[in-house]
């Protein structure tokens, strides 16, 4: 719909500019088309009543976008945000980044999408982004690179919030039996149901790191570490420490290094020695090198 002549004619006479307060549905989509894109690319509508079209959400995108800049929809039902966000940075070559935060709603029994096999509306989005990366990837691989596009990065990483990989002391127990028990406990502290992915993530953050910080797994002494931003922090999840592995992380010169408590298998001499280690090559370089394990 646009505005009726006579407020045109009024709006143009006080201003001389027509104010637009809507887009029309030609221009940015509409509901129906929007339930059109999630069938096509899942195979159903999903559970939405109302979701958005990618054209509407990628002439916000063409506003108010620069270069690098970040997407954040705290509601992402089925993550039309981040599919608009790489159709734009596959069509105007700038890297628009993008966050969805959803709650992993559960869809309706009788709906299509969980007899497609969706458990929650979370799922729906994730799979979205999956199947929009690969359409604009082979898109893109069919069409020749006449302008020097380059590369686009299109993967992304699911994170969800969960209780803590480390068993949690409880400090109100006040028994003798519950104590021991506690300490038998917290001899392996770290939850067996946890993978190294798992452990890595709460100690970036427990360290002040986001979880888009650049993470690369090098070879030190023939065990895995992983160095983070560029080996400022060197984390070694690591069963078995070897004096080996602690001179090769020192020579690394990290700003700080974080091992399995585990890895020491209770070799106090080893752990001495390792914390001796990084503070003389600390003293040497004149920095230093906090030393922690967990």
């Amino acid at each position: 719909m646009r505005p009726p002549p006579g407020v045109i004619r009024y709006l143009s006479e006080v201003s001389g500019v027509v104010p637009w307060t809507w887009w029309p549905h030609d221009e940015t989509g509409h509901t129906d088309e929007a339930k059109k894109e999630i069938r096509e690319y899942l195979g159903h509508s999903g559970v939405f009543d109302t979701p958005k079209p990618t054209r509407l959400i990628n002439r916000m995108l063409e506003i108010a976008i620069n270069d690098g800049d970040l997407v954040l929809d705290f509601f992402a039902g089925s993550s039309a945000s981040a599919h608009a966000a790489m159709k734009f940075s596959a069509a105007t070559g700038k890297t628009c980044k993008f966050i969805m935060v959803q709650l992993p709603e559960h869809c309706p029994p009788d709906t299509d999408a969980a007899k497609a096999g969706f458990g929650t509306v979370a799922e729906i989005g994730k799979e979205r982004i999956r199947r929009a990366a690969m359409r604009i990837t082979k898109e893109r691989e069919d069409k020749l690179d006449l302008e020097g596009g380059g590369s686009l990065d299109l993967g992304f990483k699911v994170f969800k919030l969960d209780r803590s990989n480390f068993k949690i002391w409880d400090g109100d127990s006040g028994a003798s039996d519950d104590l021991a028990e506690q300490l038998e406990m917290h001899v392996d502290h770290v939850s067996e149901a946890s993978g190294p992915e798992d452990i890595l993530c709460e100690l970036l953050l427990k360290a002040g790191f986001p979880l888009t910080t650049t993470v690369e797994t090098i070879e030190l002494a023939g065990k895995s570490v992983f160095s983070i931003e560029d080996g400022a922090l060197l984390i070694c999840l690591e069963k078995e420490i070897t004096p080996e592995l602690i001179d090769a992380m020192a020579d690394a010169n990290p700003l700080q290094v974080i091992c399995l408590d585990e890895g020491f298998k209770g070799n106090d001499q080893l752990k001495a020695n390792a914390v001796q280690t990084f503070k003389a090559r600390a003293e040497n370089q004149e920095s230093e090198i906090v030393f922690k394990t967990v």
